[in-house]
């Protein structure tokens, strides 16, 4: 059974069986209703952003070389045989070495972890003594972080207990939290002990602190059975007050109090301070699990925030929650919907535009909710979610989902006029463009076949676009053929010749309705109409000059490709849609915590009296003794009086920073320690990968000045790091330490126990585990002639100072070492001025070229999600969809030849498309190429419908000259209708603000709106004559073959 036949009998069977086709409509609302309420809500398709694991393991050796040696390679080494790892990076810092693995979007993550837990039990047996247990934690990227809320106090008394009993343990408990990090100095039991005393009892640090260890402990010793009871037995020694600590007997006349100081305090050595909106504050940020909904996790967090806020014991805390992911994510998605809403509407009035009647315009209106709804239906069943990706795979659909509706509606039309019943007209006109409007839908939908056959990021966008589009296309060739039929049949009476279809004004029942009917038929018969009228004529002088239409098409794809292609920049950056800003402040080394403060308060004056042009909400300063410090502002949701958009404003603001000698103030990335790739827009990295540390710091500071005065290089991001000599290392002279028996790691113990401290087994004082530390005293470790006088114990019990075992050297030293794949790296990060991002990306890539490095540093290639790959990937998917749509198109019109002159409409396509780009400076981006591939299943759907018509008029008999005119004249209607949809419903989304909806989809949008009225244009004009050039090369084909043919069968009957 033919397409058109299967098309006529559902039509049929819809029409006898009203009922049965009004149930099925309330059950699909039903459904769909239920199954849109219940769709989860997320920013990204799941796996979009990929699998993570960060694995952290704490060290306080203070040297990030040592920790990268004995801790990070490692963890490297067996996390790298880790099956499903895409990127491995490694990092090593002064208190920690972590690990950072990102994993292939079919990764099975369970099987990862496992897999994870058993490499770092392998590496753990290489850790030195001291270390920390290794945290794994399942989440990584830039999309980790889910809540950010502030503390505010004025008497820091017991807050880090308070915080974190109250507020940092309920938040680990909520389901998709992976971790909370909360940055406040804990209180601890520090025993400082006075070196002298304890050398006068003969005593060492070491000894001491394995004495203390021993003192302090509760330990399962098996069970007991007394009285026929068994109770379980515990042998404990532990301390109740700090009196118990102090009266500790280490020798029958000495007690700990006599050689040391016990203190409790918090040990802020580098006066940290941190405000926000200028109060003393703490920051909480809230981490979830990388495979968890963060709309959800979210508003979890944000519901136990507000339970938590009510506990009297937090009173004298003020929380606010200043930034929710979850409630950003639902806000960007709600104006994505909005848009989509905006473009229904336009699509909307321009239905009423063209067919005047509001019954007609409203039962084609309401096929698009209802497909939606279907789409939702379906969507909701295969576990997928609202998203970015598939909320604009819908909006891309309400332009789209009239198309089918339209057509029928027009046909049915036209029989009407002729005098047929209400039902003949409607089986009728489904059976002469069943065919053609069931073809011109899957050649939308057959453009998503390319992505099972091609790999990369391109493949995940076509994959998951196509759910929502397919799904939606499907349900609106179902509605045109069993609902448009039956609602039109039901609504409409019977058609008079002498009337309209669309104009029957006089029906009306207010005067303004008839006004308004006939000012729009008006309009259309001044406009569009005329349109045809020149169309006809246009179509029927090329018809007799197809060398000369030919020949202008050919001129103007040239201009495009040669000149405007070759004019635009296709690229993969994307829009920074950060909600936050960095700036991180460099002092000199003599300024003082009273300097920095004065700064930051003038910093903080400056912010308060702009914040409302500038659309900033809140902001944060830190600093401490160190040089270094950072500033963080966060955007508000209404934006700035004056409109500013977000990229531009750190460089406003950044342009007000006083200005005092040797304070310098550099943009700061969000630099989580994982991989860094340059895909967006406003910021630019490059990565230098050597063998030596050292080596690659000192080359990557020497380029900074140079890549900092490019044109269109805004700011060089500071490294976090202090200037000058930051390490001192004593060099141990090994053979002298070798000759008394004593081992360089001996050596590398005293200092540390002395210096850092040694810590013990927790106190436990009103119901909380208290840390306890030994080492030395302040003054006796505030020199470096003290250090020289520690002793260390031989093999045999003798004793040798430091002084005489070493010799101090000063170096400058990284204050982290980082590794990406395997091989050291260091970064310089540069922030690009806003508009004139591809200015700098030449002047970066020129000054490249031209630097001469040293013998083994280089430069090594930056990562691209989207990179020049991904574009030849997209043009092979644009490739196979050509192919596809060409098969399709043969296969249901039974012709080889004939499609081409349908297929030819593509490359007209591209016209609009890249002079749209053109005109607005407007870049092809990833959505960009995404539009293009889904525009080439959309331009051909005009084609179809026309040549398919001016087929039937051929059968009838009509000569192809005059077919061709018939058919461009009574499809010219329902062709210019179809694309206004398209093109109306896009422009809302086209031109909406990129920081409302979390990216900007302009490209797309220039990419389907361009094409869009280029292919419409010329689809009237040169489809038709693409039509008879095919036709008579056909033939011609025929002739050739049949005297081919005929030769050969006289031949053989002469013989």
């Amino acid at each position: 059974m033919q397409t058109s036949q299967i098309a006529t009998e559902i039509t049929r069977m819809s029409l006898n069986r009203k009922i049965t086709v009004f149930v099925i409509f309330l059950t699909i609302l039903a459904i769909g209703m239920i199954a849109v309420s219940r769709l989860p809500l997320e920013k990204y398709p799941k796996d979009r952003e990929g699998h993570y694991m960060r694995i952290r393991t704490g060290w306080s050796s203070g040297v990030p070389e040592e920790a990268m040696e004995k801790i990070g390679l490692p963890m490297e080494e067996e996390l790298s045989t880790v099956r499903g790892i895409e990127s491995i990076d490694t990092r090593a810092s002064q208190t920690s070495s972590e690990v950072s693995l990102r994993f292939k979007r079919d990764t099975d993550m369970d099987v990862a972890y496992r897999e994870v837990r058993d490499r770092m039990e392998r590496a753990s047996l290489r850790f030195p003594d001291g270390v920390d247990d290794y945290r794994i934690y399942k989440y990584g990227g830039s999309s980790s972080s889910v809540c950010r809320m502030s503390v505010r106090y004025t008497d820091d008394t017991d807050l880090y207990n308070n915080v974190e009993k109250h507020i940092v343990r309920p938040l680990q408990r909520i389901d998709g939290v992976a971790d909370v990090n909360v940055r406040i100095y804990r209180k601890e039991i520090i025993i400082e002990l006075d070196k002298d005393r304890a050398e006068a009892y003969g005593l060492s640090i070491s000894r001491l602190s394995q004495r203390l260890r021993g003192d302090n402990f509760t330990l399962s010793s098996g069970t007991v059975t007394d009285g026929g009871k068994k109770y379980l037995l515990k042998s404990s020694s532990t301390f109740h007050s700090m009196q118990d600590l102090a009266n500790i007997p280490l020798s029958d006349s000495v007690y700990l109090r006599d050689v040391a100081t016990i203190k409790y305090e918090v040990d802020d050595t580098y006066q940290r301070t941190e405000r926000w909106n200028k109060m003393r504050s703490a920051r909480v940020e809230v981490v979830k699990e990388s495979e968890a909904n963060t709309v959800e996790v979210g508003n979890k967090v944000a519901a136990a925030i507000d339970e938590i806020s009510k506990n009297p014991k937090l009173a004298q805390y003020e929380l606010y929650l200043y930034q929710n992911y979850g409630e950003i994510i639902k806000r960007q998605l709600n104006s994505l919907t909005n848009n989509g809403l905006y473009g229904a509407i336009m699509a909307g009035f321009v239905l009423f535009f063209f067919l005047r009647q509001f019954r007609l315009t409203l039962i084609i209106a309401l096929g698009i909710p209802l497909a939606l709804f279907i789409s939702m239906t379906v969507m909701y069943f295969a576990g997928d979610t609202l998203n970015m990706t598939s909320i604009l795979g819908l909006v891309i659909c309400v332009g789209l989902l009239v198309d089918n509706s339209v057509v029928v509606a027009e046909n049915i039309h036209r029989h009407l006029q002729s005098g047929l019943s209400r039902k003949d007209a409607c089986i009728k006109g489904i059976g002469e463009i069943g065919l053609a409007i069931t073809t011109a839908t899957l050649t939308t939908i057959i453009v998503f076949l390319p992505s099972l056959l091609v790999g990369g990021e391109m493949r995940f966008m076509l994959y998951q676009l196509a759910l929502p589009v397919v799904s939606a296309l499907l349900a609106s060739l179902g509605i045109a053929i069993i609902f448009i039929p039956l609602c039109v049949y039901l609504t409409v009476g019977s058609g008079r010749k002498d009337e309209t279809f669309i104009s029957r004004s006089k029906r009306a029942p207010f005067a303004w309705m008839v006004f308004i009917k006939k000012s729009l038929l008006f309009l259309y018969e001044k406009t569009f109409e005329k349109f045809n009228i020149l169309y006809n004529k246009a179509l029927k002088y090329y018809l007799s000059r197809r060398l000369d239409l030919a020949f202008i098409l050919i001129v103007l794809l040239s201009a495009t490709y040669f000149y405007g292609f070759k004019k635009i920049e296709v690229t993969g950056y994307r829009d920074d849609d950060r909600d936050e800003f960095h700036m991180r402040v460099r002092f000199p080394e003599h300024f003082t915590i009273a300097q920095k403060n004065d700064y930051f308060q003038q910093v903080e004056n400056i912010v308060e009296t702009n914040k409302l042009q500038l659309g900033i909400s809140s902001y944060r300063v830190e600093f401490d003794k160190h040089t270094r410090a950072e500033f963080e502002a966060n955007y508000s949701d209404e934006g700035g009086t004056e409109n500013i958009p977000k990229d531009e404003v750190p460089d406003r603001l950044y342009k007000m920073f006083p200005e005092i000698p040797g304070v310098r103030v550099y943009y700061s990335g969000m630099d989580t320690g994982g991989e860094k790739r340059n895909d967006q827009k406003s910021r630019h990295h490059l990565r230098l990968v050597g063998d030596d540390p050292r080596q690659l710091e000192e080359v990557g500071e020497m380029l900074k000045p140079a890549f900092a005065d490019l044109p269109g290089v805004l700011s060089v991001e500071d490294k976090d790091s202090d200037e000058g000599p930051n390490e001192m290392a004593l060099m141990v002279d090994r053979d002298r330490a070798s000759s008394i028996g004593i081992s360089p790691e001996a050596v590398a113990g005293v200092v540390s126990s002395a210096l850092r401290g040694r810590s013990l087994a927790d106190f436990s004082g009103n119901g909380r585990q208290i840390p306890v530390r030994m080492r030395f005293s302040e003054e006796d470790r505030a020199e470096l002639d003290d250090i020289n006088n520690y002793r260390v114990r031989s093999e045999d019990g003798r004793y040798s100072s430091i002084g005489a075992l070493t010799k101090p050297a000063m170096l400058n030293s990284e204050t982290h070492i980082q590794r990406s794949d395997k091989k050291i790296s260091y970064y310089i990060s540069m922030k690009l001025e806003s508009g004139e991002e591809s200015v700098a990306r030449r002047a970066i890539y020129e000054a490249q070229r031209n630097i001469d490095l040293p013998e083994g540093v280089s430069f090594s290639e930056m990562k691209v999600t989207f990179d020049d790959d991904e574009i030849s990937t997209s043009l092979i998917a644009m490739g196979l969809s050509i192919i596809f749509i060409y098969m399709l198109i043969a296969f249901l019109f039974e012709s080889i030849l004939m499609p081409l002159s349908i297929i030819l409409t593509i490359p007209l396509a591209a016209i609009g498309s890249i002079w749209l780009h053109f005109s607005t400076g407007t870049g092809i981006d990833d959505m960009g190429i995404v539009g293009g591939i889904l525009l080439m299943g959309v331009v051909v759907n005009n084609g179809i419908v026309l040549v398919d018509y001016a087929n039937r008029l051929r059968t009838g008999g009509i000569a192809r000259n005059e077919a061709l005119l018939i058919a461009t004249r009574h499809r010219f209607r329902p062709i210019v209708m179809t694309a206004f949809t398209t093109i109306f419903g896009m422009i809302p989304l086209t031109l909406a603000s990129s920081e409302a909806m979390g990216r900007s989809f302009e490209s797309f949008g220039y990419m389907i709106i361009g094409g869009m009225t280029t292919a419409t244009f010329f689809t009237l004009l040169a489809v038709p004559v693409f039509y008879t050039l095919i036709d008579d090369a056909q033939k011609a084909m025929q002739n050739i073959l049949a005297t081919v043919l005929d030769r050969s069968s006289k031949t053989i009957v002469v013989k």
